[in-house]
């Protein structure tokens, strides 16, 4: 398959910029990690409210109306031993207690957020973390997702519904390499020559 290069953060960098986050504001590391975790758009993450996550007795799910023509997906929010990614724990805590139409993430004076202070933040905390400068972008996050995806050994239908994607060719993107990829592919080649 040919094309660019799709730009997504590498494990290190992704866990750098929860960490550095979640260090200095709980709010943006909630909503990095929801962005993430399930391959969500700026302008979906903004629109999110409170009755979008459930609860069945015994999981927490996220429901999202997904834009561009895509399918709304219910996804379980995920449960980990390792705290950064224990996203079931952390969003339950955050939206319990708020009405149905409440919006989960709001700006300091209680306002929905905006695409642009959503740009903004990932910037900053991207910045803080050392990520590179081309990848301090959301759309970052939501490749991330489907690259983390392909690399667990998810098939293309797997990440297709995953991220609501009606269309197969809108979901072989993630079958593209990353740039990072590239870059350690011809290390290792030169590396190699060099012995």
């Amino acid at each position: 398959m040919s094309g660019k290069a799709v730009i997504a953060l590498t494990e290190s960098e992704l866990r750098a910029l929860l960490l550095k986050t979640r260090e200095h504001d709980h709010r943006a590391y909630l909503m990095f990690l929801v962005t993430v975790l399930h391959g969500c758009r700026v302008s979906e993450l903004v629109n999110l409210r409170a009755k979008h996550f459930s609860f069945d007795g015994t999981d927490w799910y996220l429901t999202v109306q997904r834009l561009k023509g895509s399918n709304k997906t219910t996804q379980k929010l995920i449960s980990s031993t390792d705290t950064l990614f224990d996203e079931a724990r952390v969003m339950s805590d955050w939206v319990q207690g708020m009405k149905p139409k409440e919006f989960v993430f709001t700006n300091a004076h209680d306002k929905p957020l905006t695409r642009w202070g959503v740009n903004y933040l990932v910037e900053q905390y991207a910045r803080w973390a050392g990520i590179p400068e081309h990848k301090r972008f959301p759309h970052a996050l939501k490749h991330t997702c489907g690259i983390q995806m392909r690399r667990s050994g998810a098939t293309l239908e797997t990440i297709q519904n995953a991220l609501g994607h009606k269309r197969l060719d809108s979901t072989a993107m993630y079958l593209r390499v990353t740039q990072d990829e590239v870059d350690d592919a011809r290390a290792k080649a030169f590396a190699a020559a060099c012995i």
